[in-house]
């Protein structure tokens, strides 16, 4: 059948963010405003297990101030996660490599409304796009940093401490995914 022939509409034409599969359509990342990742890592940096890929113990030291071992956490939706707790300081470190959908930083995108209640904002961790958000403005003491390391793959490094911590949280938090990052160029070979 010819297009414009007939009584059937014609189907969009797919935009370059755009793939069209079996009767449904769905975005190729980046879309939603979220920044395109120049020179992305490969998806192999993030196809370990994060509690022995993301973070050398000596950096889980710098941060929490003390060795611990990370532990899995299967309940986690992004993907594959490790939790690193300093139980006498009751600070957290949750790594995640939000790989399981594949939107990278689009998943964060578009940006949450202050009047929503959420604090959100872009930064850049180790010359990657990232975003810090925490769900309510009055919990000083947690946030999650999400930075792009291609446009279909991210890393979400989180922090919680069991008080509001000397300085901004999203900062501290911030300063640990650029651990995160060093790591995995180093796995790179970057």
């Amino acid at each position: 059948m010819l297009g414009g022939c007939g009584p059937y509409p014609q189907p969009p034409v797919p935009s370059p963010t755009t793939t069209r599969t079996i009767g449904a359509t769905t975005r190729v990342p980046p879309y939603a405003g979220a920044p395109a990742v120049r020179d992305p890592l490969p998806v192999t940096v993030v196809s370990g297990e994060p509690c022995t890929t993301a973070l050398t113990p000596g950096q889980v030291r710098q941060v929490l101030g003390a060795e611990v071992m990370g532990k899995i956490d299967r309940e986690e939706s992004p993907g594959r996660t490790c939790l690193w707790e300093n139980r006498s300081t009751g600070t957290i470190i949750r790594v995640a490599f939000a790989t399981r959908h594949r939107q990278g930083l689009s998943a964060v995108y578009p940006a949450r409304s202050p009047d929503e209640g959420w604090v959100w904002r872009e930064l850049r961790v180790a010359g990657f796009p990232a975003v810090a958000t925490t769900p309510e403005p009055d919990q000083p003491w947690y946030c999650t940093v999400v930075v792009g390391l291609a446009d279909d793959v991210a890393v979400e490094v989180s922090m919680v401490t069991r008080t509001a911590s000397s300085g901004d949280q999203c900062t501290l938090t911030g300063q640990t995914a650029e651990l995160v990052v060093a790591t995995l160029r180093k796995r790179a070979g970057r």
